[in-house]
């Protein structure tokens, strides 16, 4: 298992993906298997719970991103990828968003569980996204950490000299953003004002 549990306090579970491609659900108190889904492909990261209608959402390296009931382990909805899914889902009110190793974030209205557009950057992606302030940071294997919009579109980005891999971090009390690169770098940042 490579991928971090997910746990759900309204619910009391947690779920966490493997690399047999099955994904399992667990009740938080007793440790006992609720159910368990099977995909055709690794599960490298974890999962994200949507409490308000009952959801939990993985990627798997099938390419898909799986939605599922928790309260019956039935797929609601998987949407098709072009490439692997080495990330972790993020919900943002309505909608949930997911990179791919196409190189592409992706944004899903999670009540219609259609798309609401794409990003494409210019090399895989591997990190997670993160919402800070409206926005969506996410970092790619071009060595660029992009600054996206709510609407798809992009906003900045700041270059570093290597691949970004693992997931944008942020203290919102001295709005600095942190990155780290795979040349082993660790990037603090702040947004000109200007």
């Amino acid at each position: 298992t490579h991928g971090s549990p997910g746990y759900s306090s309204k619910y009391q579970v947690v779920g966490v993906g493997s690399n047999d491609g099955v994904f399992y659900l667990f009740s938080a108190n007793t440790g006992k298997l609720i159910w368990s889904i099977k995909t055709d492909g690794e599960i490298k990261q974890g999962c994200v719970f949507d409490e308000k209608r009952g959801y939990v959402a993985f990627g798997s390296f099938d390419g898909l991103l799986y939605v599922v009931s928790l309260k019956k382990g039935n797929v609601i909805a998987t949407f098709n990828t072009k490439a692997s899914i080495y990330s972790t889902p993020l919900i943002h009110d309505e909608n949930i968003y997911v990179t791919s190793l196409d190189k592409r974030l992706y944004s899903i209205n999670l009540d219609t569980l259609k798309l609401n557009w794409e990003f494409l950057t210019s090399g895989r992606i591997f990190s997670s996204p993160e919402i800070i302030e409206d926005r969506i940071y996410v970092g790619s294997n071009d060595g660029r950490m992009y600054e996206i919009g709510l609407d798809g579109k992009e906003l900045a980005f700041f270059q570093t000299t290597e691949r970004i891999t693992n997931k944008i971090a942020y203290n919102p009390t001295t709005k600095r953003i942190f990155l780290s690169t795979y040349a082993n770098e660790i990037y603090c940042l702040s947004k000109n004002k200007g």
